[in-house]
C-alpha cells in the first residue's frame, strides 16, 4: 500500500518567529511506505541493546532533488522589508536567477521508494577500511563514476545518506588482491557532520583496469551511536554513457546478512536507483508502443531489426508512463516477459536473454528492466508477453528498447515489427526506438548525473539564501516596527490585528480545502475500497462457482481500477507544479481520452495556452465539473457523439459540452434535480461561474460554463 504525503521542508537550524507569516517554504513531494509494512530487522544500529525500531526504511529521493517553489512573497512583512533594505531585493534577484538555471536543468520529479533491495550494507567486522570490489570481467576504461547513497524515512525522521562514508577511495586495478592498483578518485568531507544528500558524480579518464573497488577510510556514524556503517544504494561505472558495472558480481569484505531482502551486494549493481530514467528536458512527442490483440491470444511481441548480425551486450526496456502522478507497473505491465535473440526473424534457434515476471516488473519503480549478455550475438531482439493459460485480449505498452552492442544503442532508429499493433499519433511500433521516454528524450548517464549533480547545489545555494532572507526580513521589520512603535503605537496595533485576522482567514482557508480533500478521499476513495472488501468476502464463500468467481474478480479489478484513477486525480489535484492553465488544458484532454474511449468526440481549445497558474480551489472544482459531464455522458446518455469546446480569451473562459444523446426534459414543470446536478452547481457557484444545463427529450444534453480566470 503507497501513501501520499507533502512535506514542508522544515529550516530546523533558524530561529525566526516571523516566517510562519511569511509562508515561503520548499515543498517536496515524495512517497513513503505506511505502517502496513513490517520489518523484521531495522538497518539502523541497535540502541542501548534494543532494536529501535520494527518499521522498514523505506527509500526515497533526497528533497534538494526537487525543485523549490516559492510562494508569493506579498505579505506586509516582505514588502515593508523590501522597500527599506537592499540587500533584500539583491538577495531575491539572486534566488530567481537560481531559479531560472533549475528550469534550465532535467529535474527528479518523479520518486520511486523501495522497501526491499536497498543496496550494499557493511557487516560487524572491525578490520578497517570497509570496502566492496566490481569484477568488470574485462579491462575497462571509465569515463565517470557515481556513488548512489541510501535516503530513507525511519520513525518519521528522513536519514540522509545512511551509510555514506565520510572518506573514501575508488581504485582500479588488473589484479582482484589490489596488490598494484590507482586511485581514481579519492573524497574526503570537511565537515563530520555532513551528510551525501545526493550521488556522488565524478569525471574519470585515463585509467584502466578489470576490477574497481570502493574503500570506505572514515565511515559514517549513526547520532547518538557508536556503530560504524559503509552502505551504498548504487554504484556506477560509465563509459560513453553506459553503465558497466550493472549486473556485474560484487565482492565485499564483510556484509550484512541478516535481511538478504534489504541489503546484498548484488543490489548494488542491480541498476535501481531512486531517481528513475535518465531524462532531459526535451517533451517526447509520442508515448511509445502498444499492443492490443482485439481477439482472445495466448502471446504477443515486439521485435526490432537491427540491421546485421551484431553483438549484444545488454538490453534495456522501458516501460510506457501513463502520465499518472502515482506511477504503478503492475498495472501498467501485468504479464511475464521474455527477451531473445536470434539471426532470423521467426525466432528459430533464437536465444533467450532473460524473463521478468510481474512481481519483478513491479519493484523497478521508474527504472529500465535490464538485462546483460557476454556471448550473444543476433539481428532480431524479440520481446514476448505471455498472457494467461486461456486464451484471452492481451494488452501491453513499452516505451523504449535499447539495444547496447558496447556502448553504442544500435536499435535507435532501426525497423520495428509487432503482432498486434495499435498504431496512432501517440502509438507506434517506430516510437519504440526513437530515443523517448513517454515524458521526455532519454539522455546519457553522465550528462543526467551532471544535471543532477549542477541541480543539486543549485537547491542547497537557494536554501542558504533562503535562510539568509528570512533572517533579514526578521531583522528588517523587526528595527522598522521598533522605530515605528514609539510615535505609531496605534497603526501599529492595526497592522497586527489585521495580521492576525489574515493569519486567521489562511487558517481557515486551509481547514476548509483539507475537508474538501478529506471528503473526495472517503467519498471515492472509500466507497470503492468499501466495495472490494464486500466483493472479496463474496468470492470466499463462492468457490464452488467458478464462473461467479471470475465475475466477481473482474468486478474487483475494474473497482480497483476505478480507485487508482480517483486516486490520480486527488494527487494531480494537489501537487505542486501542476498549477498553470496549460497543464489544466493537457489533464482535461487526457481525461476526455480515458473517459470517451468508447465515443467520437472532438475537443477544441480556442485562445492562447498560457502558464498562467490557477488557484488551488479553482483548479480543484473547475476540473471536477468537467469531469462530472464527462462520467454522466459516459453513464447515462447513450450518447454517440461527443463535442467539447474551450474558448480562454480576454480573461474569461467558456466551456461547451454537448452530447448527441437520449436527453432528459429539464424544462418540464415536474422535473427535479438529482444529486449531480445539484453538485455541479454548488462547484461552479464555488467559483462564481455561471453554468446553464440545456436538455431535451431524444435531443442530447449541452453544458455550458462561463468563469471569469482567477
Amino acid at each position: 500500500m503507497r501513501t501520499v504525503f507533502i512535506e514542508h521542508d522544515k529550516f530546523s537550524s533558524l530561529n525566526l518567529p516571523i516566517t510562519r507569516i511569511l509562508g515561503i517554504q520548499l515543498i517536496v513531494f515524495g512517497l513513503t511506505i505506511g505502517d502496513v509494512v513490517q520489518a523484521q530487522l531495522s538497518p539502523f544500529p541497535e540502541v542501548d541493546g534494543q532494536t529501535g525500531s520494527s518499521r522498514d526504511l523505506p527509500e526515497i529521493l533526497p528533497s534538494d532533488l526537487a525543485d523549490p517553489v516559492v510562494n508569493p512573497r506579498q505579505t506586509s512583512a516582505d514588502r515593508m522589508a523590501r522597500l527599506f533594505n537592499r540587500d533584500l531585493r539583491d538577495l531575491e534577484e539572486a534566488q530567481s536567477g537560481i531559479i531560472e538555471q533549475l528550469e534550465r536543468l532535467p529535474s527528479a520529479t518523479r520518486e520511486t521508494q523501495r522497501v526491499t533491495a536497498f543496496g550494499f550494507h557493511s557487516g560487524d567486522l572491525k578490520k578497517r577500511p570497509k570496502w566492496i570490489q566490481i569484477d568488470m570481467e574485462e579491462a575497462v576504461s571509465p569515463d565517470a563514476i557515481a556513488l548512489f547513497p541510501v535516503t530513507g524515512e525511519f520513525e518519521d525522521e528522513r536519514v540522509f545518506g545512511y551509510g555514506f562514508p565520510r572518506s573514501f577511495r575508488v581504485d582500479i586495478s588488473n589484479e582482484e588482491e589490489f596488490r598494484n592498483y590507482e586511485t581514481m578518485v579519492a573524497s574526503r568531507s570537511e565537515d563530520p557532520g555532513a551528510v551525501q544528500r545526493s550521488p556522488f558524480f565524478r569525471e574519470v579518464g585515463g585509467f584502466t583496469g578489470r576490477y574497481i573497488r570502493i574503500s570506505a577510510t572514515g565511515l559514517w556514524r549513526a547520532p547518538g551511536n557508536e556503530r560504524e556503517v559503509f552502505a551504498l544504494s548504487e554504484v556506477m561505472v560509465m563509459k560513453s554513457g553506459r553503465n558497466l558495472a550493472v549486473g556485474k558480481t560484487v565482492k565485499a569484505l564483510d556484509e550484512f546478512d541478516s535481511r538478504p531482502d534489504q541489503w546484498a551486494r548484488r543490489f548494488v549493481c542491480d541498476g535501481i536507483t531512486t531517481l528513475g530514467i535518465p531524462r532531459g528536458l526535451e517533451e517526447s512527442p509520442n508515448f511509445g508502443f502498444r499492443a492490443r490483440s482485439r481477439k482472445p491470444a495466448k502471446s504477443s511481441w515486439v521485435q526490432v531489426d537491427l540491421g546485421e548480425s551484431l553483438k549484444v551486450d545488454e538490453i534495456q526496456i522501458i516501460l510506457a508512463d501513463s502520465m499518472a502522478a502515482i506511477p504503478d507497473p503492475t498495472v501498467r505491465f501485468p504479464y511475464p516477459m521474455q527477451v531473445q535473440v536470434s539471426e532470423s526473424p521467426d525466432m528459430k534457434a533464437a536465444e533467450t536473454i532473460g524473463r521478468f515476471n510481474p512481481s519483478q516488473i513491479s519493484r523497478i519503480g521508474e527504472n529500465p528492466l535490464i538485462l546483460t549478455s557476454r556471448d550473444a550475438y543476433g539481428r532480431y531482439v524479440r520481446v514476448t508477453v505471455q498472457g494467461s493459460e486461456k486464451a484471452s485480449e492481451i494488452k501491453f505498452d513499452l516505451s523504449e528498447l535499447i539495444v547496447f552492442s558496447g556502448t553504442e544503442n544500435v536499435a535507435l532508429g532501426k525497423p520495428v515489427s509487432a503482432l498486434h499493433e495499435e498504431k496512432s499519433d501517440e502509438w507506434a511500433a517506430e516510437f519504440l526506438v526513437d530515443g523517448f521516454s513517454s515524458r521526455s528524450n532519454l539522455i546519457s548517464n553522465e550528462e543526467w548525473l551532471s544535471n543532477i549533480s549542477k541541480r543539486s547545489s543549485l537547491v542547497r545555494r537557494w536554501l542558504d539564501l533562503e535562510s539568509r532572507r528570512l533572517d533579514l526580513v526578521d531583522r528588517t521589520v523587526t528595527r522598522g516596527v521598533t522605530a515605528v512603535a514609539s510615535g505609531v503605537a496605534g497603526i501599529f496595533g492595526f497592522v497586527l490585528i489585521a495580521l492576525s485576522r489574515g493569519r486567521v482567514k489562511r487558517r481557515k482557508d486551509l481547514e476548509d480545502l483539507r475537508q474538501r480533500i478529506a471528503s473526495d478521499l472517503h467519498d471515492d476513495i472509500g466507497s470503492n475500497l468499501s466495495s472490494i472488501a464486500l466483493l472479496a468476502e463474496l468470492g470466499k464463500t463462492e468457490t464452488d462457482e467458478p464462473d461467479l468467481v471470475i465475475e466477481e474478480l473482474t468486478e474487483i479489478k475494474s473497482t480497483a481500477d476505478k480507485t487508482i484513477e480517483s486516486m490520480r486525480d486527488i494527487v494531480w489535484l494537489i501537487r505542486p507544479g501542476e498549477e498553470t492553465w496549460q497543464q489544466m488544458l493537457t489533464r482535461f484532454r487526457e481525461t476526455a481520452s480515458k473517459l470517451l474511449r468508447a465515443h467520437e468526440y472532438t475537443l477544441k481549445v480556442r485562445g492562447e495556452s498560457t502558464d498562467m497558474r490557477l488557484p488551488l480551489e479553482f483548479k480543484r472544482d473547475l476540473f471536477l465539473i468537467y469531469k462530472e459531464v464527462l462520467n454522466n455522458i459516459v453513464r447515462h446518455a447513450e450518447a454517440e457523439n461527443v463535442a467539447i469546446l474551450i474558448d480562454c480569451r480576454r480573461n474569461r473562459l467558456e466551456m461547451s459540452i454537448a452530447d448527441d444523446g437520449k436527453g432528459f426534459n429539464n424544462l418540464d414543470q415536474e422535473f427535479r434535480e438529482g444529486n449531480g446536478l445539484r453538485n455541479l452547481r454548488m462547484r461552479a457557484q464555488a467559483i462564481t461561474a455561471n453554468l446553464k444545463v440545456r436538455s431535451a427529450l431524444k435531443e442530447g444534453t449541452r453544458v455550458s460554463l462561463s468563469v471569469p480566470m482567477p
